[in-house]
């Protein structure tokens, strides 16, 4: 609950701050309001090249749909804009359903033609090109029409769409382009000047720049596969600790023989299951995956005494949790468990983090000796 709505925040105090900032934007010195015209430009190109710099097709996608209404203009504000603004925040919507396929390639062309298709059609109907006059009529002689229907309906179906999809999975994507959405209808409904549609709108390209940032973070930090920091956030994690803390080792037991035995593929669901486990009760502690099928916990000083038993907590939850996999010999899907080994070292007063390192690895290493599945507490060093 905490992570989904904590990937809601920084879209949403983003939104709040820039409504607050444009209904007083004309306070700005004259060398600002100058330059506010050309802040969304500078922004989305700096969005751009980030999204080309770390591989982000859908988050190219999202900038140019939402430079729509800056380089159009203000020609029609209820004939046009109205249209771009469904087509924009129905492909937004869409792009939250669709994977990423990178920058420049056959995906990423199909998907901006697609786009531009949808934009020709919106021109087309403004121009009177191509007429439904039947859309024209009344809906149920309440005094709005069939065609301002169905373009709420579209509207209210995007948004919904990416809320229910962001709630499910608290993906970071998903929350910003449901922001996205908000902040297009609030500039359609709710601006009264060109300066204000400027200041919403340079915000929503610096949401998709912190946007971006945060990803470079993750593919730097997070370990892709299961969702865990990685070694170089463990680094990081030692670098910082304070006089007591502890270090354990966890490694999936007989896991080469697994491989072979089921593939690599089905060595992931494994792991994956492994990982979800040590997230979830790793508490007090924080798991990081080191490397292969070797997991780390980190327990720093206030909580050393439930260390063990926490540790003791993982091991148990992972040998009673079952994964599906396909066996190639039986030809069908079998539950299978697996064990872990794990060794615990408790730091000494001046023991670097390696030495502590060191003899949670060893520790490690004798709960296998001992016949694995079970937890060892390393032996107090003789010297530091």
């Amino acid at each position: 609950m905490s992570e989904r709505l904590g990937s809601l925040l920084v879209p949403c105090c983003i939104l709040l701050v820039s409504i607050y900032a444009s209904l007083y934007v004309g306070m700005l010195p004259p060398l600002w309001f100058d330059i506010l015209p050309l802040l969304p430009l500078i922004l989305a190109s700096v969005a751009i090249l980030l999204a080309w710099h770390f591989n982000k097709g859908r988050v190219l996608l999202l900038v140019l749909l939402l430079l729509i209404p800056k380089l159009y203009g203000s020609s029609d504000q209820q004939a046009s804009l109205t249209a771009y603004l469904v087509v924009s925040c129905f492909c937004i919507s869409l792009l939250g359903f669709i994977p990423e396929r990178g920058f420049f390639n056959r995906f990423a062309v199909n998907r901006i033609l697609f786009i531009v298709m949808l934009i020709g059609w919106c021109y087309a109907i403004e121009r009177s090109w191509v007429s439904f006059s039947f859309l024209d009529h009344h809906f149920f002689n309440i005094g709005v029409t069939w065609s301002t229907v169905l373009l709420w309906c579209v509207l209210l179906f995007s948004a919904g769409a990416m809320g229910v999809a962001w709630w499910f999975s608290g993906d970071t994507f998903r929350a910003s382009g449901l922001v996205s959405i908000v902040s297009l209808l609030v500039m359609s409904h709710f601006v009264s000047s060109d300066t204000q549609f400027d200041a919403l709108l340079s915000a929503q390209f610096l949401l998709w720049v912190w946007f971006l940032l945060m990803e470079s973070h993750r593919m730097a930090y997070l370990d892709d596969l299961t969702k865990l920091p990685g070694r170089r956030a463990l680094n990081e994690q030692l670098v910082g600790l304070s006089k007591q803390y502890a270090i354990a080792m966890v490694d999936v037991d007989h896991f080469k023989r697994f491989n072979d035995t089921y593939g690599h593929d089905m060595g992931d669901r494994v792991l994956k299951n492994v990982a979800s486990k040590l997230k979830l009760f790793a508490y007090p502690g924080r798991a990081f995956r080191y490397g292969g099928e070797e997991f780390t916990v980190v327990f720093r000083s206030k909580h050393l005494a439930e260390a063990e038993a926490s540790l003791e907590t993982i091991r148990e939850s992972i040998e009673e949790a079952f994964v599906e996999v396909f066996d190639p010999k039986k030809k069908q899907e079998v539950d299978v468990n697996v064990t872990v080994s794990v060794g615990v070292a408790f730091a000494t007063t001046g023991e670097p983090t390696d030495s502590v390192l060191k003899r949670a690895d060893d520790a490690l290493y004798l709960s296998k000796k001992k016949g694995r599945n079970r937890l060892t507490r390393a032996a107090q060093p003789k010297n530091i």
